[in-house]
């Protein structure tokens, strides 16, 4: 019997996160569907072990408040960085609970008091308080890759090698879902989920980002209208875009709920350079682009222009 998540502790509240103003609808929407361009706003890091440096950054996810969580996947560690620059190392080397190895995903309870991590190299997900306790860990995975929080707080779990995806109530550990291959996907290794509950399944044995209902029944495909290179990463934001991540084509690729194309971008600028085999994309509170720029050991925020 694995262990299971101990969600008794309540202390050490965090601060209410600010209040975002709804989307907009009709004409002002329309237009904010079709901004022209990305452009790097900031770089995050750099080669190394040290605090705020990464060896291949993988997984990212944003709480609500703008700090920054990041799978320093050959470093065996998260770093958070708040919106203030201050960074916070958790986790070292090793296989025992509390410690990492090759963490390749990551994300952030809604209320922002606990984070997950997929240990790809240790088949296991663990928990950690956002000041770092670990909080415990559930095994009986094979290579985890993608996880995600849907609007009612359950997790999400891209179970890679088994072909299978998991939805867990993380305040007990129990299983309450979830649908394997199916449904119409192969070797699932990130999950998104929309404001209406649709889950974005990126496959890597298919390279396609599948859309589903929450019960597992196909709605649609990227790949319907384009072919994807490598896919590795996606997430939607408010207005229904869908951003994806083509690791092989060092690209993140921009599309309308419908799956049309939008926008690509792939470099920094002359002096920066271009992604190099990108992994992960995360969305902050306002707006806020984030790519793992992988083999480049950084972190590039992006924004519209």
């Amino acid at each position: 019997m694995p262990d299971r998540f101990d969600f008794l502790e309540i202390g050490d509240e965090r601060p209410p996160a600010p209040t975002l103003p709804a989307p907009s609808e009709g004409a002002e929407a329309a237009q904010s569907w079709k901004p022209l361009k990305l452009r790097a706003v900031e770089v995050i890091g750099d080669p190394g072990t040290g605090a705020g440096q990464f060896s291949l950054p993988t997984g990212i996810a944003v709480d609500q408040w703008g700090s920054l969580y990041v799978a320093d996947s050959n470093n065996h560690r998260i770093q958070r960085i708040t919106t203030g620059g201050d960074v916070y190392c958790i986790g070292r080397p090793g296989t025992a609970v509390g410690e990492m190895w090759n963490p390749h995903a990551v994300a952030v309870s809604p209320n922002g008091e606990f984070f997950f991590v997929a240990e790809s190299g240790t088949n296991r997900i663990q928990c950690f308080r956002f000041t770092g306790q670990s909080k415990g860990v559930v095994t009986g995975f094979k290579s985890p890759m993608g996880l995600a929080f849907d609007p009612e707080g359950r997790l999400w779990i891209a179970d890679t090698g088994n072909g299978r995806l998991l939805r867990m109530n993380v305040q007990n550990g129990q299983y309450v879902g979830g649908f394997d291959g199916k449904a119409g996907f192969q070797r699932p290794i990130a999950i998104a989920i929309d404001r209406f509950r649709q889950i974005y399944v990126t496959c890597s044995a298919t390279q396609s980002v599948i859309r589903f209902d929450p019960q597992g029944r196909k709605l649609s495909s990227l790949t319907d209208r384009r072919k994807l290179s490598f896919p590795t990463s996606c997430a939607v934001d408010a207005l229904g875009r869908i951003y994806v991540v083509e690791s092989e084509a060092n690209r993140l690729h921009v599309f309308d709920n419908e799956g049309n194309s939008l926008v690509c971008f792939d470099r920094l600028s002359t002096r920066m350079g271009d992604l190099k085999a990108p992994t992960s994309v995360a969305l902050g509170p306002n707006g806020e682009i984030y790519i793992s720029d992988t083999q480049n050991h950084r972190i590039v925020r992006l924004g519209w222009e």
